[in-house]
């Protein structure tokens, strides 16, 4: 595959027709560098933000996303996975049901590695489905735009099928940052003065979804001691699925307990709107976490320098 570059990607998303550009923004780098593109160099096309709220999401990564948005003058639409109802029965729930992530475990448990897929629907792709076709009856022509890369880890490297531009059905995502490499990114970051979530700091992810697919051990610990709240929603949850849960959930009544990771290398659908969660092994994520803190030392220790010499 040729490589492009950001705008030439999103030219040729153009000449397809697509005219109406989200970006899905979770509070990460990656997300964040591609919202910061949009913005500046297709503003006639960008449209807004959209931030999917699993309904496990840690606060401040919320608050962080409304106030980033405020501050940027981004248009946000804050989609509620709980908000979009189920419309067949069966046995996992009646017409009506809400797709919130009680509901999810309380169903099938605490989600595990290989159920990946199905949580990623429920909790993100199914509020994104709707969002999309109310944007195509409003005579729109949308397109989710998305901050993942293909060099972002070996797993993202080796997946095959992966495009820069996906067609879902209706859904369409495009990712300009496709070709772009970790050096690129980080020095866009810095001279760009992006921001991403504090939340970085205490879990190395963006915390806009803790389903538990992918937690690593201590991550439980580091949610009680710096994010009680979500700590306590997912001890009440745990709790519920014991006392109330299916005879599947049954199975599964533990957060974050899982086995080997059964993902293909295939590309997914969910791989389009769920970079900054732990779907990567987690050296791969504390190296990065390191390297960006190395980066924004090494900028600090410059701007010493430079006001020294002045």
């Amino acid at each position: 595959m040729k490589e492009k570059t950001p705008n030439e990607i999103m030219d040729e998303a153009i000449e397809l027709g697509l005219t109406d550009f989200y970006v899905a923004y979770s509070g990460g780098k990656d997300s964040g560098i591609a919202l910061d593109f949009m913005a500046k160099e297709f503003p006639q096309y960008f449209k807004g933000v959209v931030f999917v709220n699993t309904g496990i999401a840690i606060p401040e990564t919320v608050k962080f996303v409304e106030d980033y948005c405020k501050e940027r003058d981004y248009t946000l639409y804050h989609l509620h996975a709980e908000d979009v109802k189920r419309k067949k029965p069966s046995k996992y729930g009646k017409v009506g049901d809400s797709f919130s992530y009680e509901n999810l475990v309380m169903n099938y448990g605490f989600p595990q590695q290989g159920l990946h897929t199905i949580t990623m629907r429920w909790l993100k792709i199914f509020s994104i489905r709707k969002f999309i076709s109310d944007r195509i009856n409003n005579g729109e022509h949308p397109a989710i735009i998305s901050g993942i890369r293909k060099k972002e880890s070996k797993r993202r490297s080796s997946a095959k099928n992966r495009k820069y531009i996906h067609q879902d059905a209706k859904m369409w995502f495009v990712s300009p940052l496709y070709f772009k490499t970790n050096e690129w990114v980080y020095k866009y970051f810095i001279e760009n003065d992006i921001k991403r979530s504090p939340v970085y700091d205490t879990i190395h992810i963006s915390g806009d979804c803790l389903c538990g697919c992918f937690a690593k051990k201590g991550e439980l610990k580091l949610l009680e001691m710096f994010h009680p709240t979500v700590f306590a929603e997912i001890n009440r949850l745990e709790k519920l699925v014991k006392d109330k849960g299916s005879e599947d959930a049954q199975k599964h009544k533990t957060w974050g307990v899982f086995k080997q990771s059964t993902l293909s290398k295939q590309a997914q659908l969910q791989d389009y709107v769920c970079n900054d969660c732990m779907i990567d092994n987690q050296q791969e994520i504390e190296s990065d976490t390191k390297r960006f803190n190395n980066e924004m030392a090494d900028i600090d220790k410059k701007l010493v320098n430079m006001k020294n010499e002045d």
